[in-house]
């Protein structure tokens, strides 16, 4: 049996790390010998400096050469990209703050273009590209705006931003865009302060307005009551003052009335007495004794009868004759 000496270990173990080693570097190579390209992505390779394919690599695994070869990757599917917000001056110069967000694709055709001809190689800074772009198109749209109309037009303004921004970034750097939104349109506190102030002005001179209709329609209709009260006081006069006339003109038809009804009474009686001169005479008496004013009465001659006539003085009734 052959005994090993310490010599023999010693180089057995350097020949096992030098096998170790060696594998170790070839498990590396054969793992940096693939890649692998999502679903959701595409790729291209630079092989010292030079892009190897015309056209960029769909999913799946793929080789490449280690140490050499080096792999850009870029999302195609739909990305949605914030920009951050960022401030616009409008046309009455003043200052708003715009939050928004730009979706898109990007097109096979174009990924060698958006990974070796826009900006540095590969897909580092594609969004720093980008959103400079979309800054600048909507900062344009928004230059021509006032601010007091913003909040009105604001949907004919998102349409103004969303075809300018498309045009651009499609001709900038191929990209297919989906839809923008300005999700946010922050005013400055300036602009807010004079707009609570305006609109405060506002409702204190319709509040104005509406008082002045409210105190017009009470004096209307003070002035309303106090014409009916003068109206019902005329009218109230106004038949007092007929009453009065009716009363008056009845009196004095009564009166007429009751001298012509006397006066035919007598013209009555005298024509009764007419026959009978003796009873007449009685019958004046006895009315003048009625009728007496206070006067002393005269005796009048009878003539050769013997017989004297006493006669009362009397007032007669107006329209007696």
């Amino acid at each position: 049996m052959t005994m090993l000496t310490p010599d023999m270990v010693a180089a057995s173990k350097d020949k096992f790390k030098q096998f170790l080693g060696y594998g170790l570097v070839a498990v590396l190579l054969l793992y940096n010998t693939f890649y692998t390209v999502d679903p959701s992505e595409m790729a291209n390779i630079r092989r010292l400096g030079n892009v190897v394919y015309q056209q960029p690599v769909g999913s799946g695994p793929h080789f490449k050469i280690p140490l050499i070869d080096t792999v850009d990757k870029v999302q195609v599917s739909l990305t949605t990209l914030h920009i951050p917000p960022f401030d616009v001056n409008t046309i009455d110069n003043q200052k708003i703050t715009l939050d928004m967000n730009f979706n898109f694709t990007i097109p096979r055709n174009k990924v060698n273009h958006l990974l070796y001809e826009v900006g540095k190689t590969g897909d580092i800074d594609i969004a720093d590209s980008i959103i400079p772009v979309v800054k600048d198109r909507a900062g344009r749209v928004f230059n021509k705006k006032n601010t007091t109309t913003i909040s009105q037009n604001r949907e004919s303004i998102q349409e103004e931003v969303t075809t300018i921004v498309f045009s651009s970034v499609t001709e900038l750097f191929g990209l297919q865009p989906h839809s923008l939104q300005i999700a946010q349109i922050v005013y400055s506190p300036a602009f807010v302060q004079s707009n609570e102030n305006a609109v405060k002005a506002k409702n204190d001179a319709v509040a104005e307005q509406n008082k002045q209709v409210v105190e017009t329609a009470k004096a209307q209709q003070k002035v309303i009551a106090a014409k009916g009260l003068a109206d019902s006081a005329i009218e109230s006069a106004t038949g007092a003052a007929r009453s009065v006339v009716i009363e008056a003109e009845a009196n004095k038809t009564k009166q007429v009335l009751d001298g012509e009804g006397q006066a035919a009474r007598l013209k009555l009686e005298i024509s009764a007495f007419n026959n009978n001169p003796e009873l007449y005479i009685r019958y004046l008496q006895a009315k003048a004794q009625l009728q007496w004013n206070g006067q002393s009465p005269q005796v009048v001659s009878a003539g050769g009868s013997g017989q004297n006539a006493i006669i009362v003085p009397m007032t007669l009734p107006s329209g007696v004759k």
